[in-house]
């Protein structure tokens, strides 16, 4: 006789970032995410508020590769591929699919582990993220 799945066991987890750990560590949210868009050239004015920061990265979306650079650490470029989503419960499929599609073209980019426990790992132990 075959097991029924249950509801839980078909949905996959998503993955947001823990703002609020960052708060509680003593860091600035909006200054970090503004740090980032500065390093690809966004102008940015110091009194954007966290959605309007979110907003900008949002617009990467049409050219992530713009903003998830080749020479990041992959727990950077997770961080980086669920802000151009504006921080909205992201699933491990979908980080790896937009990981693969910002870097396919780079056949000369330093190994980086894509697999599921690779992505897993980073999501579960840096600290940085909370499922949803």
């Amino acid at each position: 006789m075959a097991k029924k799945r249950t509801k839980k066991q078909n949905e996959e987890k998503s993955y947001s970032i823990d703002f609020e750990k960052f708060e509680n560590e003593g860091f600035s949210t909006e200054f970090l995410l503004i740090e980032k868009l500065k390093s690809v050239g966004v102008k940015v004015k110091g009194s954007e508020n966290l959605d309007q920061i979110l907003t900008l990265c949002s617009k990467f979306k049409k050219n992530p590769h713009d903003f998830i650079l080749p020479d990041l650490s992959l727990n950077e470029s997770i961080l980086r591929v669920i802000l151009i989503r504006k921080n909205l419960a992201t699933t491990m499929n979908q980080i790896q699919s937009d990981l693969s599609e910002v870097w396919l073209e780079h056949y000369k980019l330093p190994y980086k582990n894509l697999s599921d426990s690779g992505i897993k790992s980073i999501l579960e132990k840096s600290g940085s993220f909370i499922s949803n």
